[in-house]
């Protein structure tokens, strides 16, 4: 038995040599992967397919003699086949092989296992040391943490625009070709998307007392649009007050405005 390890561009190109090296035929060959190129959002990323490839003498001779076996032709074999009987009896000793039946994975948990693994690419890519774990499968979203030392503070950014833009990132990646797919939250281990949605709501109940009390519109403006929906959804049932957007792309703004109780007779 001979094996060489090899290492190319794809797997084809990877037996090709090894059968060359070995001096075998490719479909005598037994391979073995011991590296992929690393993979980002479903895509072959850099890096070399690495192989080990075996050889074991005599398996060419044997198909060879196995090819060359002379067929019998239904004449001469009809004796044998005429005393045949057919097999609707089960052999002794032999069980027929058990159904297998493929659960298929829930589309929120498969959401949610593509996310982690995306993240953690991306994450060791980067060079940063982190772990990263599914917090939460829910209906609509699926929520993964990330957990590591202070460096973590570069994949959030400023004002979180890192973190955005990498969860927007995965989460396209994480619902490619699935269907029924949900959103993806990307947070770290302190919680930091759920202190910023608190400090959001904070903002939005004392912009809601500011325009009660003064009786004019206050505008929060710079807010993503999660972050809009956010203070609309905190302001929903709150008395005396309206919210509403207004403006395109990035100077679209959400406005506070108070509710008057007058009613007019005409």
């Amino acid at each position: 038995m001979r094996s060489v390890e090899i290492s190319a561009s794809s797997l084809e190109e990877a037996r090709k040599a090894a059968a060359f090296q070995l001096g075998a035929p490719e479909e005598a060959i037994e391979i073995e992967v011991l590296e992929e190129p690393r993979r980002v959002f479903g895509l072959i990323g850099s890096g070399k397919y690495r192989i080990r490839a075996t050889y074991e003498e005599g398996t060419v001779q044997a198909t060879a003699a196995v090819e060359a076996e002379p067929e019998v032709s239904a004449e001469e074999a009809g004796p044998q086949l005429a005393e045949a009987k057919p097999f609707t009896e089960p052999v002794a000793g032999l069980q027929p092989p058990p159904l297998v039946t493929e659960q298929p994975q829930d589309p929120k948990q498969a959401v949610a296992e593509r996310a982690r693994q995306l993240t953690e690419d991306i994450v060791t890519m980067i060079g940063i040391d982190a772990s990263v774990t599914i917090r939460r499968v829910g209906e609509e979203e699926v929520e993964i943490e990330m957990d590591g030392d202070d460096s973590l503070g570069l994949l959030i950014g400023q004002e979180g625009n890192t973190l955005d833009a990498l969860q927007l990132i995965v989460a396209i990646g994480a619902n490619k070709g699935i269907e029924d797919g949900c959103r993806v939250v990307l947070d770290t281990a302190n919680r930091y998307r759920e202190r910023h949605c608190e400090h959001l709501r904070r903002r939005a109940r004392q912009a809601a007392e500011e325009a009660r009390a003064t009786g004019r519109e206050v505008v929060m403006s710079d807010l993503k649009s999660y972050e809009r929906r956010i203070v609309h959804m905190e302001l929903a049932d709150e008395p005396g007050i309206e919210t509403y957007s207004e403006g395109e792309g990035r100077y679209r703004r959400l406005v506070i405005s108070p509710v008057s109780n007058e009613s007019s007779d005409w």
